[in-house]
């Protein structure tokens, strides 16, 4: 049995589109072991500057955002904040893409249309969890 997570994951959401977005927010709103606080843009320019102000725990990256050049919203997204861990999901359902984003950082790769509610659930804590123990053993590794 999962355990009742009590502290909600801060989830910046990048997606130009709006259904898709919309789709995202009712899948996590059904997930009753873990509660997500979403935050959307449609823009990467909007999303970077909410990264430099706010404190997020994962962020949820379609990787062709209009206002990006073709891929480059991971790259942008991890000069901005590389302590944040990302979760790409994209309408790109291709092997090379998946390993070059895995490659890049991406915690997971999931396909829109195609992830169930509870997976897209599970993969946004794993990535928070593990973001939080990288930033608590960098955080360790400057005290010593």
């Amino acid at each position: 049995m999962t355990a009742i997570r009590r502290r909600p994951v801060r989830v910046l959401f990048v997606e130009d589109n709006p259904g898709d977005a919309r789709l995202v927010k009712e899948a996590l709103a059904e997930i009753r072991t873990a509660e997500f606080e979403l935050i959307h843009v449609q823009h990467l320019h909007e999303g970077l500057r909410r990264l430099a102000r706010n404190k997020f725990d994962v962020v949820l990256l379609d990787l062709l955002v209009d206002d990006t050049p073709r891929l480059g919203a991971l790259l942008e997204i991890y000069e901005q904040s590389s302590r944040v861990p990302v979760v790409v999901l994209t309408g790109l359902e291709d092997a090379s893409v998946r390993n070059w984003a895995r490659k890049e950082g991406a915690r997971d790769y999931l396909i829109k249309g195609k992830v169930e509610s509870d997976v897209l659930a599970d993969a946004l804590l794993d990535a928070a969890e593990q973001g939080a123990v990288k930033q608590t053993g960098a955080w360790a590794e400057r005290r010593h």
